[in-house]
């Protein structure tokens, strides 16, 4: 009786801590580069549509993939993760400043979705707070004007 007493307990206990703790296992944000218009992907004559995944704590230093000169179109991005997960995006490699950056903190647990960089503030902090399109996330933006086109570098948990 009391090993049933024990088990119950025990499946009780790990069925109501593995949503916790397999929340910051999905943390990752997720960079989508869509064209300016369809006409454009007709004229390249190819698919220039682009999804870049960065997994929670893999920081990305330099990628090609994100700085695709021949898509002719802006970024938009989705983040998932818990409350404080904090990402910040830079338009240059190796984490430079120069070409503008914006850096997210989530203050909820559903999804952070946004579509366009320049409906942000410069130089300045900002709260958005959760609706029926996005979660909640306090963000700070460093504007450039390719920065929408260009992503060079992502960094966890970093605050510049």
């Amino acid at each position: 009786m009391r090993f049933k007493i024990i088990l119950i307990l025990s499946l009780l206990l790990l069925s109501t801590a593995l949503p916790v703790w397999g929340n910051d296992g999905k943390a990752q944000l997720v960079l989508y580069k869509e064209l300016d218009t369809p006409i454009t992907n007709h004229m390249k004559g190819r698919t220039c549509n682009k999804v870049l995944i960065v997994k929670k704590d893999k920081d990305v230093a330099a990628t090609a993939d994100m700085r695709d000169r021949f898509c002719e179109g802006e970024y938009s991005l989705s983040l998932d993760g818990p409350p404080g997960t904090t990402v910040t995006i830079y338009g240059q490699n190796f984490f430079g400043k120069s070409r503008g950056y914006l850096t997210l903190t989530k203050t909820d647990h559903q999804r952070v979705w946004v579509w366009n960089f320049r409906s942000f503030p410069e130089k300045r902090w900002m709260i958005t707070f959760a609706n029926q399109d996005t979660g909640g996330y306090e963000s700070f933006y460093q504007a450039n004007p390719e920065f929408s086109r260009n992503f060079g570098s992502v960094k966890w948990n970093e605050i510049p």
